[in-house]
């Protein structure tokens, strides 16, 4: 590990895990894989944490295919290389969710979420992480205030009732930049395909590219932002 990448990344994914409580020693996490450069990134960084602290957890990755095909293989390859074994499961949900519905990313997730609860839940973990980074928190954040009128975002650490487990995102304080750059880097390896046909025309989409306007008068507006959801007191932040 390079030594700079403490204070460009890790010491923050440290600051996440010990104020919300992500990690505990002899955790089973399972870790969802899309194909794109956040989960693998979530892979690398973990992987370092677990190397570099006194944290002593064992790990996953699982790849659900809705029938879009994605080339694993590469992932799949690296995933081997560094000991953490690899899960593939297909739900075929592409006809379904792109022929039958005028928003499909909801119906979508859902699915997907719940077939990956259900596979974590079958083989004994009890915790699930997701590569959900400061970018994505803040653009949920937003799109729930533009169109829903609502102050919500997703947390770093919740509970799944039904399935008994807990939903972990130890990316929140990472930035989508430094998560390309060291994905980029460190040549870790992706997905060979279309990730989703509704990757460039949906909602979340729009709110990105708002977020980029912003920034580029208010640089630091992401951190401000996550500051504000911190500091809300408010249930349905981080309050």
């Amino acid at each position: 590990m390079k030594k700079w990448y403490n204070k460009f990344f890790l010491n923050d994914i440290r600051k996440a895990v010990e104020k919300y409580s992500l990690i505990k020693n002899k955790d089973n996490i399972l870790i969802g894989l899309s194909g794109g450069k956040d989960s693998i990134f979530l892979i690398y960084a973990l992987k370092l944490l677990r190397e570099n602290s006194y944290l002593d957890f064992n790990m996953a990755g699982i790849h659900i295919d809705i029938g879009i095909n994605i080339d694993m293989l590469k992932v799949e390859n690296y995933l081997s290389f560094i000991n953490i074994p690899y899960i593939y499961e297909n739900i075929d949900i592409k006809d379904k969710i792109f022929d039958n519905e005028k928003n499909p990313c909801y119906p979508c997730a859902k699915m997907k979420r719940g077939a990956i609860a259900r596979i974590a839940k079958e083989m004994g973990f009890n915790k699930i992480a997701y590569g959900h980074h400061m970018t994505d928190v803040v653009n949920t954040f937003l799109l729930n205030i533009i169109y829903t009128g609502q102050f919500h975002t997703f947390k770093p650490n919740s509970y799944n009732e039904k399935h008994k487990l807990h939903l972990i995102r130890p990316l929140i304080y990472v930035k989508e930049d430094i998560i390309e750059k060291v994905v980029k880097d460190e040549n870790l390896p992706l997905g060979d395909g279309k990730l989703c046909p509704q990757d460039k025309k949906n909602k979340r989409k729009d709110i990105s590219i708002l977020i980029n306007e912003i920034k580029q008068k208010y640089p630091d507006f992401e951190e401000k932002a996550i500051k504000a959801i911190e500091s809300s007191g408010c249930e349905d932040l981080w309050g």
